[in-house]
């Protein structure tokens, strides 16, 4: 009996430099690391960073506003400004995530692999600048004046720099991959000062761990962070109709 093998290929489709353009430029506003208000560069300077044409960079700039990524302003003080993902993240998101919930809870399940096994390298490998830092997140956090979106962004820089803190480069990429996907889900969640209260709880907990050089602990505290925050998510996505 013949056993048919498995092709390893996938069917490739033709992509445009203003695809990969989009690409980037739609990471880094997911992962917040161009916060809401901020200005991107201009059409010239993305255009030298990516090494390509003005119209390449105008196409991928057409497409985040269409996404409602971004905004371009007119006048004295005009440029294009990133817009705050938080405020009608439900309105964007909650349906494509519900549609598509198989998806999201695989992406969850690879998140429960490697966010703790790179929180239990961090414990060994973490540094005293790095710890601060972290701490500094958490504690920034739970500022009276921290807006909803700096409170995301936070959250995405504590989880990339314990990934980064792993000295592994492969956590680090696996985790921007994973926060890029799951964002608009978590973005969804509640701001409120109880919610606020157990993310601190929960994170200064983690420190604690790493700070103290305990693999296990720091391993089986993310993984309990990460059940319960898919958890939480799914709760919102599925049974929340409110705004």
């Amino acid at each position: 009996m013949q056993v048919q093998a498995i092709s390893p290929f996938q069917r490739v489709s033709p992509k445009k430099m203003s695809d990969f353009i989009l690409e980037q430029l739609e990471e880094a506003i997911i992962l917040k690391e161009f916060l809401s208000e901020e200005q991107l560069p201009t059409e010239r300077e993305l255009a030298s960073i990516f090494n390509a044409s003005r119209l390449a960079v105008r196409e991928a700039l057409s497409e985040l506003e269409r996404r409602g990524l971004i905004e371009k302003r007119l006048g004295a003080k005009g440029g294009t400004f990133v817009l705050p993902l938080t405020k009608n993240s439900h309105r964007r998101h909650r349906d494509e995530i519900r549609h598509d919930w198989d998806h999201m809870q695989s992406v969850f399940e690879f998140r429960s692999v490697i966010e703790p096994e790179a929180a239990s390298l961090a414990a060994q490998r973490i540094t005293k600048e790095e710890l601060e830092q972290l701490r500094g997140f958490v504690e920034k956090s739970m500022e009276d004046d921290c807006s909803r979106e700096l409170f995301r962004a936070l959250d995405v820089r504590l989880h990339l720099a314990i990934a980064r803190a792993s000295g592994n480069p492969y956590f680090e990429k696996a985790v921007r991959q994973i926060r890029t996907k799951i964002n608009p889900a978590l973005d969804l969640m509640p701001y409120q000062p109880s919610y606020k209260t157990v993310n601190y709880e929960k994170h200064m907990a983690l420190l604690e761990a790493l700070a103290a050089k305990d693999g296990a602990k720091a391993k089986e505290l993310m993984r309990e962070h990460i059940n319960s925050t898919s958890s939480a998510v799914f709760a919102k996505v599925m049974t929340d109709t409110a705004d």
